[in-house]
């Protein structure tokens, strides 16, 4: 795609609100400026570049609901892009963070968090304040442990933390109150899954190596005959589904 498409783009979406602008040529290595002064940008896609940085990103606080920098080479995050405050999806996949700026947080809007395939080493520790996120993925990251603020993520749906460091969850996950799935494979040190998380949240699927299953594994301690319990109510769904014409997949 040559830059004279990318410039119609540019003039389109100052009319329609989206800019997406995947796998240039030649690829991009920064957020356009042009795109940092649309007033009512409401969707930027820019994954499939060479973009270092995401500098300014915070100009676009007033309308932006969903930004996608996946497949990129950004290495850190302007602080201001926790004046997002509209944001809604947060694409950095397969990046090279290593962290994640504190003032993140203050996307209070933010439902969808992607963070896989990056070299990040930490979550912020105060990643409770996103109240509204319900879906996040961090797989294949260095992550070693997560913070105890975690837990107040209450309208958190799904997490993937697979491929990780973790070695032990805290306790306080009892405190996501919705979630129902967590994918943890790929941790080969992880500790038993802490009894708050498998007494107090409706959680009935959980995804972990096979080699740390049994009667003294994640699921063998405290907690695991409600977890269980849960687990057999889903599957049995899934089952009634099937059988009435329904295409769900069987899942442990």
């Amino acid at each position: 795609m040559g830059n004279t498409n990318s410039s119609k783009r540019l003039e389109r979406a100052d009319k329609t609100g989206v800019l997406v602008l995947i796998n240039q040529m030649p690829p991009l290595t920064k957020v356009p400026d042009a795109a940092l002064t649309m007033a009512t940008l409401r969707t930027l896609d820019l994954s499939h570049n060479l973009i270092a940085h995401a500098r300014g990103i915070g100009g676009l606080r007033g309308s932006l609901t969903s930004l996608t920098l996946a497949h990129n080479r950004i290495t850190e995050l302007d602080p201001t892009i926790g004046t997002l405050v509209k944001l809604e999806l947060l694409d950095l996949r397969n990046n090279r963070l290593t962290t994640l700026p504190a003032p993140i947080v203050g996307c209070a809007r933010l439902k969808k968090l992607h963070l896989d395939h990056n070299v990040i080493t930490e979550l912020p520790s105060a990643i409770g304040d996103l109240a509204a996120l319900a879906i996040l993925t961090a797989a294949h990251n260095k992550l070693a442990t997560l913070p105890d603020d975690f837990g107040r993520l209450a309208t958190l749906v799904e997490a993937d933390l697979s491929s990780n460091d973790l070695a032990m969850l805290p306790s306080s996950l009892g405190g996501c109150k919705r979630l129902r799935l967590l994918k943890l494979s790929g941790n080969p040190n992880l500790a038993p899954l802490p009894a708050p998380l498998l007494t107090e949240t409706p959680l009935d699927r959980v995804e972990v190596d096979d080699h740390l299953l049994g009667s003294d594994g994640l699921l063998g301690g405290e907690g695991a005959d409600a977890y269980n319990a849960r687990r057999k109510l889903r599957q049995d769904k899934e089952l009634v589904s099937k059988l009435h014409g329904g295409d769900l997949k069987f899942s442990t």
